[in-house]
């Protein structure tokens, strides 16, 4: 059996068992909490550590004694202290694309739920109301609205072709330029910002793209625009999003995503009725589970075995 494999995340038993099962061959050793301290133990004397989205800052990989490999659970290293990994010669490793269906399902999902208000609306009927006029009133269709996707890698492409079926015109901004063969048109920041009823981001978290969303962006954005964020808390100053949705500068915002996960109780985000907000579930669900565990565990028997990991999987 390969292993220790010090699995970052906080599961319950029965998921537990699941990844186990996914994973076969490997010794795995789940973390019992998010804290800094279970974290440190938990990747203590292991070879191989897998990092999700709590990540793995770099005190706890300065305490990895005895990792020869990291790998993302997904996509976005942003998490991980690559700069420790580097320096001490630890390859990273992810899982490109492979849960991009299941993060654009989860998008047009919270489209719809911010637009049509529909938890809103559950709660109020589950409290005994039925049809409450205020909340019915602020209702939108997603048909023939105008979306901008910034960002336009395997998550980005996956939602435009579910937009398609919505009769949806799509702008997308991507840094290296546009896609050749691509329905959606490419745009600028300016114009997707200016002109979209749904922005949607899709974009990593880098040093450039951090607070890619802030005063100024919203306020470019049209009255009764929409606001939708399944990539990277850090992408969207939340102080000047709270403003804006306040305010009534823009009519909603679906957010999967926070700068900080788990996010705070007192996050005044939470306390608007104009925010759909989820715990970072973009990737979650029974189907995708056992696709990336299977990835990331092939990788790990792989590299154990000396066959190396596709040159794709592997952070630069």
């Amino acid at each position: 059996m390969i292993g220790p494999v010090a699995v970052l995340d906080v599961l319950t038993a029965e998921v537990q068992a699941q990844v186990r099962g996914y994973a076969a061959g490997l010794d795995l050793r789940f973390a019992p909490s998010a804290s800094a301290q279970d974290f440190a133990a938990t990747v203590r004397g292991a070879p191989y550590v897998v990092a999700r989205s709590l990540g793995l800052p770099a005190e706890v990989l300065q305490q990895a004694d005895a990792v020869q490999l990291v790998h993302q659970w997904g996509t976005g290293t942003d998490g991980i202290a690559l700069d420790v990994a580097r320096m001490r010669g630890i390859p990273v490793a992810r899982s490109p694309g492979l849960n991009a269906p299941t993060v654009a399902d989860l998008t047009i999902g919270l489209m719809l739920a911010t637009l049509r208000r529909i938890p809103q609306i559950d709660a109020t009927t589950r409290a005994g109301n039925w049809g409450p006029a205020a909340l019915i009133s602020g209702a939108r269709d997603l048909n023939g609205m105008t979306v901008g996707l910034v960002g336009f890698g395997a998550i980005g492409q996956e939602v435009a072709r579910r937009l398609s079926g919505f009769g949806c015109p799509v702008l997308y901004h991507r840094r290296s330029g546009p896609i050749a063969g691509s329905t959606a048109r490419h745009a600028t920041l300016d114009e997707i910002f200016s002109t979209c009823d749904v922005v949607s981001l899709h974009a990593p978290l880098t040093d450039s793209t951090r607070h890619l969303v802030g005063a100024d962006r919203l306020a470019q954005m049209k009255p009764g625009a929409f606001l939708i964020n399944t990539s990277r808390g850090g992408l969207v100053d939340e102080a000047a999003l709270t403003t804006a949705l306040q305010s009534g500068a823009i009519a909603g915002a679906g957010l999967d995503v926070f700068a900080q996960e788990p996010v705070n109780p007192d996050n005044p985000l939470l306390a608007l009725d104009n925010v759909v907000a989820l715990p970072h579930i973009g990737g979650r669900t029974d189907d995708n589970l056992e696709r990336m565990v299977s990835h990331w565990a092939a990788n790990i028997r792989a590299f154990d075995a000396g066959q190396g990991i596709d040159a794709e999987c592997i952070v630069p």
